[in-house]
């Protein structure tokens, strides 16, 4: 989709200073394409040893995003961090995979799986996660790894566990950086308990950790019959975590991360994704950094984790049907929902739910359902940033997930109940169509652009291409010249063909002097009001014909608006 050049300042800066600019509500000064445009690969050019670890509190986060929108607030600013054809490219952040290659079923299936999981034989317990109501455990294997391990809640085997193995797995395809999670059977005997192990029981008196605390734990965790308990085991992340991430703002210890992250395109369509998968606890708590060598330099990656609460898992009990269609903090509606005020009655009442120990519960129907009024727990400033052409990015991304990839994921999850992984299996369609129809239409859909030597713009236009939309009459484009360094245009001319031929003819008078640049104002007529806006396609004269350098679905900050989550 674009092509494999690899930059590292220059991108940072630009970036900053269109954020700065963007803020300041001034123009970017300088060049708007360069010779490596489109990059595909951004490389941090700092060096970020420095980087302190934190900690997120999630009583002040939940309190902040509940009741305050931090971050910037500035409305419809394009995402800063795409590159010159909109897209998002190769980061620490995200890595492109599903959309812009081919992703296999198996390879769907492996997933980020570098090993089989833990190594047999005895495990040594490290840590201990005290708190909630499953425990958690820290293991070193007998080969020296690491493992972080989750259990079930008492009588819903498989129902965290399953579910995370198959949401990390859709989440790494999507192009996330997720860790290693394998599904795992933890027999108590195979624990010992290391000399560094430290626990705090309710007393607040931090002590060595003892057998017992083991015994403890482990009663609050789903038990086979043989004694044994199915685990989820997660692979500790490459490089030292200093903490998560927030949904705004930027790490003030880290030099490369200037991109607000309300700004951020794969942030923003997060949101999307996790309206697919109702992902409610899309939150900073759920995320980690960790310092990792690239080079001679040490760098920040960041991750996303955590996915046992999604779909129809709350993580510690089956999905309760509101979680996904209101805050938790609603404010008027809350208080209407009040049991001294029965008359109004919510949506999410009224919807069918399946419900599976195996799986936990989760909407059947999804006819009506509109993710653009998806919300999770408390709001999250990058999702509520997003503009309808980062969503538009993410339903192309879920295009990528063919119907036979979606059926084949939840074997991943080793349910061992058929029917429970059919309806998870539709659940993923249905939604995953739900968005397309909902984003692909919202926007002018053209795609593919391409100038031919011959003289013809030829596209694609992803909405009728998808079914989800009617073609349109007649396509037409205006054309102009584009001064590179002044961003002044010169009118050239009007052309028109009907929509159905995907390709229109280019004005008599184009010029084709090396190294010119000309734009191309595409709009569709006899579509939806959106399809008018005009995309901008830049394309500039080399000797083999003309490069695609630029594209704006949407140019400016003139995006529709879409529903405050």
């Amino acid at each position: 989709m674009f092509s494999g050049n690899v930059i590292t300042s220059r991108l940072s800066i630009l970036t900053a200073l269109l954020a700065l600019t963007s803020m300041l509500g001034a123009g970017a000064a300088g060049k708007k394409f360069y010779p490596d445009d489109p990059i595909s690969k951004v490389e941090d050019s700092q060096d970020a040893s420095a980087v302190k670890e934190r900690s997120i509190d999630l009583l002040y986060d939940t309190i902040e995003n509940s009741f305050y929108w931090p971050g910037d607030r500035t409305p419809n600013v394009r995402a800063l961090n795409v590159n010159t054809v909109d897209e998002v490219p190769d980061s620490t952040w995200f890595t492109n995979r599903l959309g812009t290659r081919p992703v296999s079923v198996e390879e769907l299936l492996k997933g980020p799986d570098t090993t089989s999981g833990p190594a047999p034989g005895t495990w040594a317990v490290i840590d201990a996660k005290n708190d909630g109501v499953t425990p958690g455990f820290t293991v070193r294997d007998s080969t020296g790894t690491v493992w972080f391990l989750k259990v079930d809640p008492p009588g819903y085997r498989a129902m965290a566990t399953g579910t995370e193995v198959v949401v990390t797995k859709l989440f790494w395809a999507l192009g996330y950086h997720v860790p290693e999670v394998h599904l795992s059977v933890l027999d108590p005997e195979q624990l010992t308990i290391d000399e560094s192990a430290r626990i705090t029981p309710p007393s607040g008196n931090e002590r060595r950790m003892k057998e017992s605390d083991i015994r403890a734990l482990l009663r609050r965790a789903h038990r086979d019959p043989g004694g044994t308990y199915r685990v989820i085991a997660s692979k500790a992340l490459d490089g030292k975590p200093v903490g998560g991430f927030r949904f705004y703002g930027v790490r003030s210890d880290d030099p490369n991360d200037v991109t607000p992250h309300e700004h951020r395109r794969e942030l923003r369509a997060y949101g999307t994704f996790a309206a697919w998968l109702n992902h409610v606890d899309s939150k900073s708590i759920n995320t980690l950094d960790t310092v990792i060598d690239q080079g001679n330099k040490k760098v920040i990656r960041h991750h996303l984790l955590d996915f046992g609460s999604t779909v129809g898992s709350a993580g510690i009990y089956p999905r309760e049907p509101f979680e996904g269609s209101e805050y938790l903090v609603e404010g008027k509606k809350t208080l209407l929902g009040m049991p001294t005020f029965g008359f109004y009655i919510k949506d999410w009442r009224t919807i069918p739910v399946y419900r599976s120990r195996a799986v936990g519960a989760f909407p059947i129907d999804h006819t009506d359902w509109d993710p653009e009024k998806w919300k999770a727990r408390y709001a999250n400033s990058a999702f509520r940033s997003a503009r309808l052409d980062d969503k538009f990015w993410a339903a192309r991304r879920l295009q990528g997930f063919t119907d036979e990839m979606l059926k084949a994921v939840p074997s991943v999850g080793q349910f061992n109940d058929p029917q429970s992984e059919e309806m998870l299996a539709k659940f993923f369609i249905d939604r995953r169509d739900a968005i397309i129809r909902r984003y692909l239409a919202a926007v002018n859909p053209v795609v593919d652009v391409q100038l031919t030597a011959a003289g013809t713009l030829t596209y694609r236009n992803a909405a009728v291409d998808a079914g989800v939309a009617p073609a349109p009459t007649e396509v037409a484009v205006n054309w102009l010249q584009f001064d590179n360094t002044t961003g002044a245009t010169t009118p050239i001319g009007e052309t028109s063909a009907p929509a159905a031929s995907m390709s229109v003819p280019v004005p008599k008078n184009l010029p084709s002097t090396p190294a010119t640049y000309i734009r191309a104002e595409i709009a569709f007529e006899g579509g939806p009001e959106s399809w008018g806006q005009p995309a901008h396609a830049y394309f500039v004269r080399e000797a083999s014909g003309w490069k695609l350098v630029g594209f704006e679905r949407v140019p400016g900050g003139n995006s529709p608006k879409s529903e405050d989550r």
